[in-house]
Formats: C-alpha cells, sequence, structure tokens
C-alpha cells in the first residue's frame, strides 16, 4: 500500500507561493524558517505591543515611539492589602537589544504619577 503524501491545510490568507515553497522545503529549512519568522514578528511589532503588565499590574498609559517610553502602571504589592492596587506610578521603559541579539524592555522607577490640575 502506498503511502499519500498529504499536507496539513494551510491557512486561507496564506499567498499559494508561500505553501508551495514551505510544502517543498526539508524539516531543516522549515525550523529555519519558523525561527526567521519569529525574528520578522519580533522585528515588526510596535513595542508598545511587547510592553505588558506582570500578574497583578494594569498598564494605564504608554506613551512614546521609538525606543524610549513612559509607561503609567498600578501595582499589587502584599496579599490583603486593602488599598491594592497602588499607583499609577511612572516608569521610563527603554527597548534594548542584547549582544545576543535579542531585545528587552529596560523598566527604570520615575515615581508617582501627579496629574497636572
Amino acid at each position: 500500500m502506498e503511502e499519500e503524501n498529504t499536507h496539513p491545510k494551510p491557512p486561507v490568507d496564506l499567498s499559494d507561493n508561500i505553501v508551495s515553497v514551505l510544502q517543498d522545503a526539508s524539516v531543516h529549512d522549515l525550523r529555519e524558517s519558523v525561527i526567521y519568522a519569529q525574528e520578522l514578528l519580533q522585528h515588526n511589532h510596535e513595542p508598545t505591543e511587547q510592553i505588558e503588565p506582570l500578574p497583578g499590574e494594569e498598564i494605564v498609559e504608554i506613551k512614546g515611539e521609538g525606543k524610549r517610553f513612559t509607561v503609567l502602571k498600578r501595582q499589587q504589592c502584599a496579599d490583603n492589602c486593602p488599598d491594592c492596587p497602588h499607583g499609577p506610578y511612572v516608569y521610563e521603559v527603554t527597548q534594548e537589544k542584547q549582544l545576543n541579539g535579542e531585545t528587552h524592555f529596560h523598566w527604570a522607577f520615575i515615581g508617582p504619577y501627579i496629574a497636572n490640575e
């Protein structure tokens, strides 16, 4: 009995050219393509989409562009604190590239947010 070479169904919006190239690619090339596609996604995303709160935190506002942002966030302190969440607090967040090529965000605490009245 002959085994059929069937491929998973590709996403509807993926171009036929890309589908064809991927279906004909070796396992090695597919793995490398996945890594490269993830790097492209990281490169093309707006940094503000990548700034995420930690559990128990709430991002109130993000201002800025490029690689430097001002972030207002509220955060939890200790269990059962009646005043939580606290803040908002102001942070300067910069996007930094590491020696290994990865990008991460550096958070610098500025202080409590004081609204202009």
